[in-house]
């Protein structure tokens, strides 16, 4: 069931009790996970905090933790199931879930209340209940009927009921056959967070760097984006003048227009240029004659190479300052879309800007660290977000993103420029080979999907893009076409049909049903099966 009031129907009923609090590895997520810690802190909730992977996980982390256990909020994860089926918890025990993973399963839409669903995105098309659900009492006792009369009947009934199956089953294969992402959770809570009055600069900056991840991983069309964020432009508005009345000195986030560029003032702008996921695959660096356009780009903007290869914070001021519009006047010449936007901004005193954008890749190398435990991993993602004074796991993030940026861009130069981008029928694929210096850091689903954003380069195919996550199993994601403009994914309605007819082992594990693990050794066969049913 959605509730109706996510303050009174949500978060008060959390006030005074113990909260299992399970948590998925994406950077909306994470997000979401900050501010709430925030709202714990304040009202003095205690709360077990369990980062999850999958639904196994989910379940792991459920059974290991429901002792004495009332209350379970699950962000980003556990939307998608049947909740009560997968768990079996007491009868006692209520879920809180808030998933920006579409469609919701529609048990938990229809629960009597155990399943609490804190927030409803206006795109879900939800079957009307009598549609999905039907009493059969009734009908136990058809065949009691004596005579032409109950026979008449019986026949009635059962005709009756093959209508209401078959219009059930065109109604769930419309409600189920895409997945898709709805509102960053971060800015579901930073709403909640305005309702409580706790709102503060570390929770803007939360859902600022959810609602840029949204943008920035393509998975919210830019329309989209721009709504999910409103109540977050007005919220920071707000802070921004309530600090220039009071003349507060203390970090801030601000909307500001900026390069969408990343981590470049942190490192080179030759090397951003070359990284940047909006800006690369245009320039198509993966060609003998990549690097002498962008040369040539640097050189219509104006800036010497000597200082495009220096790090940023030594580069010319007037030429730092002139950046922008630089970048705004080179980008028609060489038909690249406008590198600029207007973009969150965490301002602090006495220290650098940090960027909304920066920090969704902070958040992705760390969550994915090649060689950091996952759970330490999430912890230090929690700790980059952080809004004031130096910060450790920051520095240890930006460096990680940075070698991913890099493994990212020379796998996908590496793979076009050797044509290793296969055709097969309905869509294109490539596959990381084992043992490559990039494959260790594209095994998961996160910067595997960059790499296949960049080699889709925004092409009318889909795409699939394959990795190996141990010397036995690899991970299968794929890429809708046009996937800037719209989002929604076909493949895992057709990666389940693909597995039961090919009676490949495949592993539907993953929150986002377009990714999926199966056997190395059976990757063909399923290929085969995929070409098959979507030629």
């Amino acid at each position: 069931m959605f509730i109706e009031d996510i303050r009174n129907d949500f978060y008060n009923i959390l006030l005074g009790n113990r909260v299992l609090l399970l948590v998925h590895y994406d950077v909306d997520a994470i997000c979401a996970c900050k501010i709430l810690q925030g709202l714990f802190k304040c009202d003095n909730i205690s709360y077990t905090l369990v980062p999850v992977g999958g639904i196994s996980e989910l379940k792991t982390a459920y059974e290991e933790n429901n002792e004495e256990i009332k209350y379970v909020v699950l962000i980003n994860c556990g939307g998608t199931i049947d909740l009560v089926d997968i768990l079996q918890p007491d009868e006692e025990v209520v879920f809180f879930v808030l998933d920006s993973h579409k469609p919701t399963d529609i048990c938990n839409v229809y629960s009597d209340g155990q399943v609490r669903l804190v927030y409803k995105d206006d795109e879900e098309n939800i079957p009307n209940f009598d549609d999905i659900f039907r009493d059969d009492e009734d009908e136990e006792n058809e065949e009691s009927g004596n005579g032409r009369e109950g026979l008449e009947v019986l026949v009635e009934h059962r005709r009756a009921r093959k209508e209401w199956e078959e219009r059930r089953h065109t109604l769930m294969f419309n409600y189920t056959q895409f997945s898709y992402y709805g509102k960053p959770s971060a800015c579901v809570l930073i709403e909640l967070s305005a309702l409580a009055s706790r709102l503060s600069q570390a929770a803007l900056w939360a859902a600022a760097v959810a609602a840029e991840a949204h943008a920035a991983l393509y998975v919210r069309s830019p329309a989209r984006c721009l709504l999910d964020a409103e109540a977050l432009h007005r919220y920071v508005a707000a802070a921004r003048r309530h600090d220039d009345s009071t003349a507060n000195r203390t970090a801030c986030v601000v909307m500001e227009k900026d390069a969408w560029l990343p981590l470049y003032r942190e490192w080179t702008l030759e090397a951003a240029l070359s990284h940047a996921a909006m800006l690369a695959p245009k320039l198509k660096l993966y060609a003998r004659s990549g690097s002498s356009r962008l040369r040539q780009l640097l050189a219509d903007m104006g800036f010497p190479l000597q200082q495009a290869r220096q790090a940023y914070r030594s580069m010319d001021v007037e030429l730092r300052r002139s950046l922008l519009t630089a970048l705004e006047a080179a980008a028609p010449k060489h038909k690249l879309p406008v590198p600029t936007k207007a973009t969150f901004i965490l301002q602090r005193p006495h220290m650098s800007p940090l960027a909304a954008l920066d920090a969704v890749y902070v958040i992705m190398a760390l969550i994915e660290h090649e060689t950091l435990p996952k759970a330490e991993g999430f912890q230090l993602a929690l700790a980059a977000l952080e809004v004031s004074g130096e910060n450790e796991a920051w520095r240890k993030g930006s460096a990680a993103a940075r070698r991913c940026l890099q493994a990212v861009a020379s796998l996908v130069h590496a793979t076009l420029s050797a044509r290793k981008l296969l055709l097969a029928g309905p869509f294109s694929y490539f596959i990381v080979q084992d043992g490559t210096p990039e494959a260790s850091v594209v095994r998961g689903p996160l910067w595997l999907g960059e790499a296949a954003r960049w080699a889709a380069g925004g092409a009318a195919r889909p795409l699939l893009a394959s990795a190996g996550t141990d010397p036995h199993t690899c991970i299968l994601l794929g890429l809708p076409p046009r996937f800037e403009q719209e989002p929604r994914n076909l493949f895992g309605a057709a990666f389940e049909q693909a597995a039961t007819k090919s009676g490949v082992t495949v592993s539907l594990d993953n929150v986002d049903t377009s990714v999926i693990t199966l056997p190395t050794s059976q990757r063909a066969q399923f290929l085969d099966a995929l070409t098959a049913l979507l030629a």
